[in-house]
């Protein structure tokens, strides 16, 4: 069985806006369901003074909102700052916010690769490709990828890949998802690879790239087969 929680607190006309998701918020309630449900999605520097000032402002909770910024001004962790909010309504219940504490410990025992990676994997998923594309960047650079398994590095690779091809890189990204390839090698990075030639018309690189992953004539077809498809799904659609 669920259950039915009265949402006390006070409704903002204007809504807190999540930064990473965009996602709108308007009442506390509303502000520890997401946070509670997106743990692996939020960072430290998730929360700032526009957090601070909405529930000053819009919701009422001066309490909380200088407890918050006394936080984010020595910069307290994720887990000071999330119980913080947590226990400004009666949402969770105790054992409930204990849980997740647990969670954000394992969560701050991460390398700090590991953190930036969760953070680049939040905002792909939310479509902001710039800013995981700079994520992914930080963790390839310079001595970063020490330690990293070489599928570690080949998935890292094809993610930032997928950001630089809704940007619109499709070169970059082809040569991406081919790199990334190389280090996992994981199907799924091959396969975005030919597909990426195909979608920037170099029908040429594609032969050859075919040639030399060994692939069959049938598999090429296929290939071309579903890229053709896609134009024409994108061509009758509205």
């Amino acid at each position: 069985l669920g259950r039915f929680i009265l949402c006390a607190s006070r409704v903002a006309k204007k809504p807190y806006v999540f930064p990473v998701s965009d996602t709108r918020l308007y009442s506390i309630e509303e502000l520890c369901f997401y946070i509670y449900n997106n743990i692996y999605e939020v960072s430290a520097d998730s929360f700032d003074e526009t957090l601070v000032n909405w529930l000053r402002e819009e919701i009422g909770l001066n309490v909380i909102a200088d407890k918050l910024q006394n936080l984010i001004s020595i910069h307290g962790s994720l887990r000071d700052i999330v119980v913080t909010i947590l226990c400004g309504c009666d949402y969770y219940s105790e054992a409930e916010i204990k849980a997740l504490v647990v969670v954000m410990s394992e969560i701050e025992s991460l390398s700090r690769n590991g953190r930036k990676k969760k953070q680049a994997d939040a905002y792909l998923k939310y479509g902001k490709y710039v800013p995981a594309k700079r994520c992914y960047d930080t963790i390839l650079s310079g001595g970063q990828m020490v330690g990293l398994s070489d599928t570690e590095k080949g998935d890292l690779l094809h993610n930032r890949s997928i950001a630089c091809f809704y940007m619109g890189e499709y070169r970059e990204a082809c040569m991406g998802f081919k790199k990334a390839f190389e280090y996992n090698k994981n199907e799924e990075s091959r396969r975005h690879h030919l597909l990426a030639l195909l979608i920037n018309n170099d029908q040429g690189t594609f032969d050859i790239e075919v040639a030399n992953y060994g692939l069959s004539d049938e598999d090429a077809q296929a290939l071309v087969a579903e890229m053709s498809e896609a134009y024409m799904q994108a061509n009758e659609s509205e």
